[in-house]
């Protein structure tokens, strides 16, 4: 081979193949400025195109164009195949090709023949021009070749993004390169994070739950992102998306957690903050999920104040407390920044949020999920759009009140109850329906129902117990087009069903027995069971979890156990009685008192870590402190100081909480009140506010 295309050989290896890209998936992405870069900084004089061509086979045509190149691969091959193949001067011309692919010169935007063609200098039709057409399949072969190699290396020299689909698939492999230029790989790094997807994907989030999201994540904003990526992803057709979700699908499952930042070395990891509204929707603050791995990390605000995070109670960070939710914050974004952990808030106008599993509180969530309640909190220039969608949604009680910060409404009781609402209200449109997308699923998955049970048997696969003529709705993973049918078996029965992740399909309608139902696709499903009421005794199997006792010793792990081996299995309560109230405070806490309507003070004191926590070795964060209270009947508040703020939290629903009724003298009762006066709004808490006021103020007379 010449000097000029060994020279690009080389130059090319080590620029998308070299140690920086081992384990992370890389791209050959080669555009007009990429290319003349790489030459300039490489003393190259031969354009890319011109080291190609000189290597092309026009003496013997019977013979293959590109024989000399396929005969240098054929003993790479022997050789061991040691470093990237030899064609990678010519897959890099191929990319280049496709960046080009635009509507001027009098071609259209999807012509990649006739680029291809251009960069040879060839005329459109001519001889040559057709033989570089006819002969690309070994072009294809040679993309096909590269994609083995790196997955044969085990991402030594990087993992694979190649792919390809009908109905173009050898020049699908050139495009699915040309999507991606550098600067996108950063900030789609940024993209995975901000919406919270897990390193490595281990949920298995599709391809086209992630070209949703990013569309979600792109609209009406300037993220940054190429051109030539935006507009692949916004006018994708149904049956062309295989290239694009495919790519992003090979991104986030080789996505590390970290931020695509070279001059970092990738060690910074990164997430997306939430957004929390809480006390009824009297408050907001930011919440961070802890990072697995990364217990403590310190952040800053850009030239501002430096914030200490350590992960808490329910896998969160602690630390964000004094940092107030603003206006210009959830309209402009916040991003924290430290040497080991980025956080951040992309701006949005309309915000959706569901209530949390663990925490108890609403939360900003990526997707709306049919049937479930919601909230909506909309800036005041989208609230005009957000009322005609809940209108159009035709959901039941949703109710409208001023947001807790200030030029925002709230939306509360969003709920698609109707399926033809939710398709309508989608179909219409609208500057933020992006809001009411569910997210498009790859397996079968239960909802709603009338739950009489969970299961307790590990590892007995159903996924819970249900009243009969209320069982529970079928979400199916999106049908692939074009009929976008997928096939349904239920107990053994096959039908052909259109989904739509937006719909959920009605079980209750079916007339189902009594036992177990299986249901789902071929390649997932799920089994339930129907019963006419509640039975006395344990569900099947109950009796057989415990913790197996070794040596004295209980193991920390549940499992299956049987009667004549030594376990814990539960434990017995002489007196059947109601068991005392509980609550959780999820950060330390300095001091804290419980309040009730007549004036009295109960003070709660930190437990200790019980002796058997510590002789069992548990590791520092088991042993995290966590303010666990026990509420005695009749107190309503609990008032609570953290190092850097006081908090109050209801214990009764608002209805429920009596009128204050404090002795004149009740100084300590109405201290504890002034003390987080302002933390909430709620009509009960203000009049508990006035009534402590106005002993503090007869105390002052």
């Amino acid at each position: 081979m010449r000097a000029a295309y060994e020279h690009w050989h080389e130059v090319l290896s080590s620029e998308f193949f070299g140690e920086a890209h081992a384990l992370r998936s890389t791209v050959l992405y080669v555009d007009d400025e990429i290319e003349q870069e790489l030459a300039a900084l490489n003393g190259i004089e031969d354009g890319l195109a011109q080291a190609v061509a000189e290597e092309l086979n026009w003496v013997i045509p019977e013979r293959p164009l590109l024989q000399r190149i396929q005969l240098a691969c054929r003993a790479w091959a022997v050789d061991g195949s040691a470093g990237p193949p030899p064609s990678l001067p010519v897959l890099a011309l191929s990319v280049l090709a496709a960046t080009r692919m635009a509507s001027s010169d009098g071609m259209l935007k999807t012509n990649f023949y006739g680029r291809w063609v251009q960069l040879f200098g060839e005329q459109s039709g001519s001889y040559h021009a057709n033989k570089l057409v006819h002969e690309f399949s070994d072009v294809a072969e040679m993309w096909e070749e590269l994609h083995t190699w790196l997955e044969q290396t085990g991402g030594l020299y990087g993992t694979s993004t190649v792919s390809t689909g009908d109905p173009y698939w050898k020049i699908g492999y050139p495009i699915s390169q040309a999507l991606v230029r550098g600067a996108d790989r950063q900030i789609l790094t940024r993209f995975f994070a901000a919406t919270r997807l897990k390193p490595n994907n281990p949920n298995q989030v599709s391809g086209r739950e992630l070209l949703r999201r990013l569309r979600v994540w792109t609209s009406g904003r300037d993220r940054g992102l190429s051109h030539r990526l935006l507009d692949e992803m916004e006018s994708a057709a149904e049956t062309d998306e295989a290239l694009i979700t495919s790519l992003l699908r090979r991104l986030a499952d080789d996505w590390d957690g970290t931020l695509h930042e070279p001059e970092r070395g990738h060690r910074r990891r990164a997430h997306g903050l939430r957004l929390v509204v809480a006390d009824q929707g009297g408050r907001t603050e930011w919440l961070a999920e802890a990072v697995d791995g990364l217990p403590e990390a310190q952040v800053s605000l850009p030239g501002g104040r430096t914030f200490a995070l350590r992960k808490e109670y329910g896998d969160v960070y602690g630390g964000l407390e004094t940092l107030q939710p603003s206006p210009q914050q959830l309209a402009n974004g916040v991003r924290l920044e430290g040497d080991t952990l980025v956080l951040e808030w992309v701006p949005q106008d309309v915000v959706l949020l569901r209530m949390h599993p663990h925490l108890g509180e609403w939360v900003s969530t990526e997707y709306f999920e049919p049937g479930e309640q919601h909230w909506i909190l909309a800036a005041d220039t989208a609230v005009p759009d957000v009322r005609t969608m809940v209108d159009t949604l035709g959901t039941r009680k949703a109710r409208e009140a001023a947001g807790p910060v200030a030029g925002w409404r709230l939306f509360k009781g969003v709920r698609a109850v109707s399926g033809t609402g939710l398709t309508r209200t989608l179909d219409r449109g609208g500057a933020h329906v992006h809001v009411l997308e569910p997210q498009v699923r790859q397996r079968t998955e239960l909802s709603g129902g009338l739950r009489i049970a969970p299961e307790y048997r590990a590892g007995a696969g159903v996924a819970g117990h249900y009243l009969r003529g209320a069982a529970p709705d079928l979400r199916l993973p999106a049908g692939e087009p074009p009929d976008r049918l997928v096939e349904v078996v239920l107990d053994g029965r096959t039908e052909k069903l259109r989904a739509d992740p937006r719909i959920p399909f009605p079980l209750w309608r079916i007339p189902l027995d009594e036992g177990e139902h299986q249901v789902g696709t071929a390649q997932s499903g799920e089994l339930f069971t129907l019963h006419d009421g509640l039975h006395e005794g344990l569900p099947p199997g109950t009796g057989s979890l415990g913790y197996r006792c070794v040596g004295g010793t209980a193991e920390q792990r549940l499992a299956e156990v049987d009667a004549v081996e030594s376990a814990i299995c539960g434990a017995c309560i002489a007196d059947p009685g109601a068991l005392p109230r509980t609550e959780l405070v999820r950060s330390d806490v300095l001091e804290a008192v419980l309040i009730d309507p007549g004036g009295r003070v109960l003070k709660v004191r930190q437990r200790s870590v019980p002796t058997w926590m510590r002789q069992r070795g548990l590791s520092d964060d088991v042993l995290t402190p966590c303010l666990e209270v026990e509420v005695p009947d009749g107190y309503v508040w609990l008032v609570y100081r953290t190092a850097t703020r006081w908090s109050v939290r209801a214990l009764a629903e608002e209805s429920d909480i009596p009128t204050p009724a404090p002795g004149a003298d009740d100084f300590a009762w109405a201290h504890a009140v002034l003390s987080a006066a302002g933390r909430l709004r709620t009509p009960a808490w203000r009049d508990y506010v006035a009534a402590a006021s106005e002993i503090v103020g007869k105390r002052r007379v």
